[in-house]
């Protein structure tokens, strides 16, 4: 088979489910508009289920990320500057027309530099057995799960707290250490997200290792797959238009 071909097969399935979250994050955003913005429950995203929809959905897009650079390491380096770009256009667009909720490294950023990270060490990631990788990158992001409120913690119990001053600059709030009063409208710092991307890399080389991929791997359905191919477009316009709707009916 030849490595076009092979890339086909492992990406057909994928697509499809990113296509599927995709589906997820139009309809929460649509909601988060209607209630929040237009709405009279600005706290309606904190309830337990629009959480654990947002936090599935955004897992979800990040594992799947990380998992396809495992096949694509080698275009890594302009991949994650195209995503940073978008991530930056974002951030520019909301300082624009949500000056109160503006977007401070937002989850394309956090994909971004995951995919320079996989680029830049592919020679030792890939050396890594997969598993271990796995096990190891999904600890790791369970132990600086909290790490924006001082805690390193597994479970329940927090280990230990980190220092306060390393809470007082803003040019560390990409890597998880945002000072008080700091706020986002989309936040994903490099910790913890970065080893859940990282895990969904050696959860997509181990996967890819195994007999049942060349079965499944190429199975799609043609509409989701078309939306998971256009992931970034469709990220970048939805909310627009979601917003454009909310507007139209709320007036």
């Amino acid at each position: 088979m030849s490595s076009a071909a092979s890339s086909s097969r492992r990406f057909a399935l994928l697509d499809t489910y990113r296509g599927f979250i995709i589906l997820h994050m139009i309809a929460f955003h649509f909601l988060y508009d209607a209630f929040v913005l237009f709405g009279e429950t600005p706290f309606w995203y904190t309830q337990p289920g629009p959480h654990l929809w947002q936090q599935y959905i955004c897992c979800s897009f990040i594992l799947l990320s990380g998992w396809v650079s495992a096949y694509g390491r080698r275009h890594g380096f302009r991949r994650g500057l195209i995503v940073n770009l978008a991530g930056l256009l974002v951030t520019a667009v909301s300082l624009m027309f949500m000056p109160d909720a503006p977007v401070w490294f937002g989850v394309l950023n956090l994909l971004g530099c995951g995919m320079w990270l996989i680029a830049a060490l592919d020679r030792p990631l890939a050396k890594t057995p997969a598993p271990a990788g796995l096990a190891v990158s999904l600890s790791l992001f369970a132990l600086f799960r909290h790490v924006a409120t001082r805690k390193i913690m597994l479970g329940d119990w927090t280990l230990c707290r980190l220092p306060a001053w390393l809470y007082r600059s803003n040019w560390l709030v990409p890597f998880g250490l945002p000072p008080r009063g700091f706020a986002s409208a989309d936040y994903f710092p490099l910790l913890p997200w970065l080893f859940l991307y990282i895990a969904g890399y050696f959860l997509g080389r181990w996967v890819s290792e195994q007999p049942f991929w060349n079965k499944l791997g190429h199975k799609d359905l043609p509409f989701l797959s078309w939306l998971g191919r256009h992931s970034l477009l469709i990220y970048l316009l939805h909310q627009p238009l979601c917003y454009a709707i909310c507007w139209l009916i709320w007036r």
